[in-house]
């Protein structure tokens, strides 16, 4: 066997030898003539540096170079060099545009781009599904605002949106950001803590969505790519690999699911939003990371069992609550008791008003803090019109648009405009 193989190899090597040194002259005046049409003198020195070489010949040359060579040779045992010329350099033309501008079209860079740039196109396929979530938890009216971020991405073309649990959960106001900008309510409808899995549903129709794929057949070393708004900032890509498709959590609660150890780098906003594959499907959902290189995500198989209990449970839930108008005040009508009071005890209180409404809180971090306003201060005109009453100031406000006050304090008299913040 061993003899057999040696001699096969010594024929091949000797007939390739033969094809190139009966065929290098002729091959290499052609070759010459083609890449100086193609004005590429780096190839044209390279191909003539390896026929001229007394090392094999066919060693530096490409499978298309060699296939010509020894189809010429064959061909011109047959035809004359007349009719050789008539058709078969059209081909080897051809040949020798694709094995020897190889390096060109790279250098071009669109060529390069065009053939490597796989991420890109599974980004442009999947970000349209990908949403950005603002979340506000706590009593907006009575203290400050505890405000939160993270991602999701579109399931259901009718506006369901999955993500984490740890996202949305005591939520009292979520804000959807749709890739096109758009800003919708959002209502929590299934939350599951122990998987940290929940559904945000918006009332829209005919959104882009991202498929689940199997989890199970994710493999060490594949390449993902984390999609979602780290630090608020939309629209972040980051790509590594799987690094453990099954690592066993490190969680406190005692039910936690083996997860997806991946390199994607993520950070605090990337949360709820998807780990796809090269197929532009979700086989995760990112959730958590340790430090740069070793991060986290929920399988996908776990997902499609969280999707399917919800939708038993769907609708059931209320519909979003018409918006409310929030300007942050509290507010009394003055009364003549409450201006002779307020003119002995505050010293702040204008003198010479005689009708308003007297501003009597200023919630912390509200519109109405924001524009400067400060307790004592007296409501005389709102959008230029007498004020006697709160409910001149509840109507005004009602409509969500922006209103202008005219305020009289000890120091002077001034008008702020607000713009009251939609509230559930």
């Amino acid at each position: 066997m061993t003899s057999l193989r040696g001699k096969t190899l010594f024929v091949g090597n000797f007939i390739r030898r033969r094809c190139v040194i009966d065929s290098r002259e002729t091959v290499v005046k052609k070759t010459n003539s083609f890449l100086s049409q193609k004005a590429d003198l780096g190839l044209l020195n390279k191909l003539q540096a390896n026929f001229q070489n007394r090392r094999p010949y066919f060693q530096f040359l490409s499978a298309s170079i060699l296939s010509s060579c020894v189809l010429y040779f064959i061909q011109k045992k047959r035809y004359t060099s007349a009719n050789i010329d008539a058709y078969f350099w059209n081909d080897l033309g051809l040949r020798l545009g694709n094995a020897l501008n190889l390096r060109a079209e790279c250098a071009q860079g669109p060529g390069m781009r065009a053939r490597f740039n796989f991420i890109a196109d599974i980004v442009e396929q999947a970000q349209p599904a990908v949403v950005f979530l603002e979340v506000v938890k706590g009593n907006e009216r009575y203290g400050p605002k505890q405000r939160a971020s993270g991602s999701g991405f579109i399931v259901r073309s009718d506006g369901l949106i999955l993500t984490n649990a740890h996202v949305v959960a005591g939520a009292s106001r979520v804000q959807v950001c749709l890739n096109d900008g758009e800003k919708v309510q959002g209502v929590v409808q299934a939350v599951d803590q122990v998987c940290d899995l929940a559904t945000v549903k918006v009332q829209r129709s005919n959104l882009p969505t991202l498929p689940l794929g199997k989890s199970s057949e994710v493999r060490p070393g594949e390449w993902v790519v984390a999609l979602g708004s780290p630090f608020n900032l939309q629209k972040t890509v980051t790509a590594g690999i799987v690094s453990n498709p099954g690592r066993e959590t490190m969680g406190n609660l005692t039910k936690s699911p083996p997860m997806i150890q991946h390199d994607a780098i993520i950070n605090v906003g990337n949360s709820g939003g998807p780990l796809i594959n090269l197929d532009g499907e979700a086989i995760g959902i990112n959730t958590m990371t340790l430090t740069s290189g070793i991060s986290f995500a929920l399988p996908a198989d776990l997902a499609v069992d969280f999707l399917n209990r919800a939708k038993r449970v769907e609708g059931k839930f209320p519909k979003p609550a018409p918006k409310r108008h929030y300007v942050g005040l509290g507010v009394m009508s003055l009364t003549p008791d409450l201006q002779m009071n307020l003119k002995k005890m505050a010293p702040n209180f204008p003198t010479n008003v005689e009708q308003g409404i007297v501003i009597g809180s200023v919630y912390v971090g509200s519109p109405a803090h924001q524009a400067g306003l400060v307790p004592t201060d007296v409501i005389t005109h709102i959008n230029g019109k007498v004020v006697t009453s709160t409910s001149d100031y509840f109507k005004a406000i009602e409509t969500g648009e922006k209103i202008t006050l005219q305020i009289a304090r000890s120091t002077g008299v001034f008008k702020v405009s607000i713009v009251p913040e939609d509230v559930d």
